[in-house]
């Protein structure tokens, strides 16, 4: 198991605690960390990261625990990019991916190598002698990925890496990651649903700290079997009412019917339909439960 998460607790004061009592195993591939924002997805990240110290629990990386005599050799098997990666807007690309490399003790001799190497997988090495000032969003992020992905580290992590960039450069963040993920492991933090979707072997949903699910897509939307439906309401205010009282996870305006997509029973409303859920309705259901489980 490379990453081993046991009843891992973090508490920044009395009154709050942005993990409770987190256990989770992730192997090779690509396991994603999906939550709204303040679910606790960073702090879990940066833990495992030794960037944190849990209040209770404990972690082991490759076989390590992270307590401060494995820090140091943690941090070299892992590549991270954090959720606001940002460096000094002077610098060239090329100077960035060599601070890096004094940073991580890579030698001279290692260094060129290493980084046209994480430069071309990143489409980036043509842009090497631009200023960090001179990159857009997308670019920026894809310098992020490459000083993380600096000497081909086995454990990859990367916290909200598609967020702020436009369609297209998202799909090619979802290709690097997945390539990457079929022979290392990469931990893939997001609140955006798709990137999940398209890229991801298994998942945690993450909620104001609490674990609600850890499993396979597959198993996510299974979940959802029987609690999913959907109905046609005759008039915007029957549907209002049913919205105020029911959790609606869409629904869709055609003339004077809504079409509404909704977590209940088979009798909740008379004529409702069991629909079949994609993975946004699965994770709203696991949500919505979660919260009414509190």
């Amino acid at each position: 198991m490379t990453i081993k998460v046991s009843n891992l607790t973090k508490r920044y004061s009395k009154n709050v605690t942005a993990l409770n009592e987190i256990s989770l195993s992730i192997d090779k591939g690509i396991f994603g960390l999906l939550g709204r924002n303040g679910s606790g997805k960073t702090t879990l990240m940066r833990s495992i990261t030794t960037l944190l110290e849990p209040t209770e629990g404990s972690i082991q990386v490759l076989g390590m625990k992270s307590n401060q005599a494995g820090c140091m050799e943690i941090k070299r098997n892992i590549g991270y990019l954090p959720q606001e990666f940002g460096f000094y807007k002077e610098f060239t690309v090329m100077e960035i991916m060599q601070y890096i490399c004094i940073l991580r003790g890579i030698g001279k001799e290692n260094e060129k190598n290493l980084i046209t190497e994480a430069l071309e997988k990143v489409n980036m090495l043509d842009d090497k002698k631009k200023k960090y000032r001179q990159l857009s969003g997308g670019m920026k992020r894809r310098v992020g990925l490459a000083q993380a992905m600096l000497g081909n580290p086995p454990i990859l992590i990367v916290d909200e890496p598609t967020a702020g960039v436009d369609p297209e450069e998202r799909i090619r963040i979802r290709k690097l990651l997945s390539e990457y993920g079929q022979t290392n492991t990469v931990l893939f933090s997001t609140h955006i649903i798709e990137d999940i979707e398209y890229t991801c072997d298994k998942l945690a949903i993450l909620e104001q700290g609490n674990l609600l699910f850890d499993g396979t897509l597959g198993d996510l939307l299974k979940m959802t079997a029987g609690n999913i439906f959907e109905y046609t309401f005759g008039s915007l205010e029957a549907f209002q009412y049913f919205d105020s009282q029911h959790t609606v996870i869409s629904f869709k305006r055609e003339g004077t019917e809504t079409k509404a997509v909704f977590i209940g029973r088979e009798d909740t409303i008379p004529g409702s339909k069991s629909y079949k859920p994609t993975l946004e309705d699965a994770y709203v259901f696991v949500t919505a439960k979660g919260r009414a489980g509190k």
